[in-house]
């Protein structure tokens, strides 16, 4: 019985210690709420963005990736180009 009341304390105790943040202004969310991620100061949530938010995201990033990866191989088969980039640079 005394092993059983000492293996209760110290999980309290790695319990309370995990819970303890010093110098953390943000807090992990507590609430029963899944999609909230962080509880920030002065109310605000931030939540795990919908489907759609990330579908969008992920379109401009690799829209914009692909643009790059264009305008280098222009840039190097294309003196015109080449030129004006240097021009425009100046």
């Amino acid at each position: 019985m005394g092993s059983k009341a000492f293996n209760s304390k110290k999980t309290n105790d790695k319990a309370t210690k995990t819970n303890k943040v010093k110098g953390n202004k943000f807090k992990k969310s507590t609430s029963n709420d899944p999609d909230v991620l962080v509880n920030l100061p002065a109310g605000m949530k931030y939540k795990v963005p919908g489907k759609r938010q990330r579908v969008i995201i992920g379109s401009i990033v690799i829209g914009l990736n692909v643009l790059l990866v264009i305008s280098v191989l222009v840039y190097f088969y294309n003196p015109a180009f080449q030129e004006f980039v240097y021009n425009f640079g100046r």
